[in-house]
């Protein structure tokens, strides 16, 4: 993998790279809660291609986030490097409404055992490695996953945010545990970016979680969660949005560059 080093230093993971469950739990975690989910620059990003180059760049050296379809192209590369058995999978998402399977995520296996690996469902996602096997819990004080079997969206993955009081599993995405192939992955990162029902497509986004909380900005709303406290505000213009963007994600984006809604 090229850029291994200044992979590893963005994910300020100074670790042996062993092909185990140890590992692969650092790099989630290190992944997670160093790189923003943000789809600011989207579109400009499609027409520079999914390259390995053209994603490097943005996210290790110029130190932007991305959506789980960039995402991959570095965990492929990184998997590869290290040696881990590794398969890709698309999901649906089930809220706020199901969608066309268009969520990215892993399967990597270790031991004949085999773990959901997702950095790219955003702030609410999985906090840890999941086990693919029916009733597995991941308990986290701020936010718990789950994974259950069902007979017809296959493998479901909840989330409960334990800071709220009247906190219950909530479902996020669903998928059958089938290879999915170049040109499923194409099509989903089509719609992904053009669909007028996608709603990364329709929408500005970031997010970063917090060991006790989570960050986000959504269109002109800033929310921050912090254990049970929650806030949010209105973001009052472009400049404001770069700002926030800046200090509190480390996204560098001139007020002028960013999109229209």
């Amino acid at each position: 993998m090229k850029y291994i080093h200044h992979y590893l230093k963005r994910l300020n993971i100074d670790l042996p790279l062993v092909a185990n469950y140890k590992f692969l739990s650092k790099f989630h975690h290190a992944h997670f809660y160093s790189i923003p989910f943000e789809n600011i620059e989207m579109k400009k990003n499609t027409f520079k291609l999914l390259s390995y180059q053209n994603i490097a760049n943005r996210i290790i050296f110029n130190k932007r986030g991305g959506i789980c379809f960039d995402f991959s192209i570095l965990i492929k590369s990184f998997f590869e490097h290290i040696g881990y058995s590794y398969s890709v999978r698309l999901a649906r998402l089930l809220t706020p409404l199901i969608t066309p399977t268009t969520h990215l995520l892993f399967i990597v296996t270790i031991d004949e055992t085999k773990w959901i690996f997702d950095i790219g469902y955003g702030a609410k996602g999985p906090r840890s490695p999941l086990m693919l096997i029916d009733g597995y819990v991941h308990e986290h004080s701020f936010l718990s996953s789950k994974v259950n079997w069902h007979s017809e969206f296959g493998w479901i993955v909840s989330i409960k945010e334990n800071s709220q009081h009247d906190a219950i599993w909530e479902n996020i995405y669903a998928f059958h545990d089938i290879e999915a192939l170049e040109p499923d992955i194409s099509m989903a990162h089509f719609y992904t970016i053009n669909s007028s029902e996608s709603l990364l497509n329709t929408n500005i986004v970031a997010s970063l979680p917090k060991e006790n909380g989570r960050i986000s900005i959504r269109n002109n709303v800033f929310t921050e969660v912090r254990g049970y406290l929650s806030s949010s505000f209105q973001i009052a213009n472009k400049r404001e949005l770069s700002d926030l963007l800046l200090e509190n994600f480390g996204i560098e984006i001139p007020f002028q560059q960013i999109r229209e809604e």
